[in-house]
């Protein structure tokens, strides 16, 4: 039986020795082109160059290496859109914008929260201005899809508003 298999065998090895020969096997930038912790997936997914983003081992924290390969790719202005078109906020409505953007390989999206922060005429002089500035802010969660497509997250009847609203506490049981 054995003698019957060895020359499968031989052929399945050389076969596998011909296509790599011939240069079908991928090379290490075709890996990284497919790889979602590389740089290279984003500039071919994105088709643009992305300068100054190190590695994703040299940092820290893996959200520093998304966000940064975010900021070059255009997400934190498609969020900045999303929330203009669907709730109406426009730059130069007396409120600062701000986006926090997060990234990873196991999901194909961007996170994004943007941040609608009233700009006050002059400083809070007293604990209630300050309440009444913190109560104007405004979060708005956007998805951006690796392919461009805009979602919210399902929102509840108290975000439908504008204000961020917190998570019901937990009742005590006694």
């Amino acid at each position: 039986m054995l003698n019957r298999c060895l020359p499968l065998v031989l052929f399945a090895g050389c076969l596998t020795w011909a296509v790599t020969a011939a240069g079908t096997e991928p090379s290490a930038a075709e890996h990284a082109a497919d790889d979602p912790t590389k740089v290279e997936f984003f500039e071919k997914l994105y088709k643009t160059e992305i300068s100054g983003v190190k590695p994703l081992e040299d940092y820290d924290d893996p959200d520093s290496f998304y966000a940064a390969i975010a900021q070059q790719v255009g997400i934190p202005e498609l969020a900045f859109e999303a929330v203009s078109k669907r709730f109406g906020w426009k730059k130069d409505d007396g409120f600062a914008y701000s986006a926090v953007v997060k990234g990873g390989s196991l999901s194909h999206d961007w996170g994004v929260m943007v941040s609608r922060i009233p700009k006050p005429k002059q400083k809070p002089k007293t604990r209630e201005e300050m309440l009444a500035l913190f109560k104007q802010m405004q979060l708005k969660f956007v998805v951006v899809g690796y392919d461009g497509t805009i979602t919210f997250p399902k929102e509840d009847a108290d975000s439908a508003t504008g204000n961020a609203s917190a998570p019901p506490k937990p009742e005590r049981s006694r």
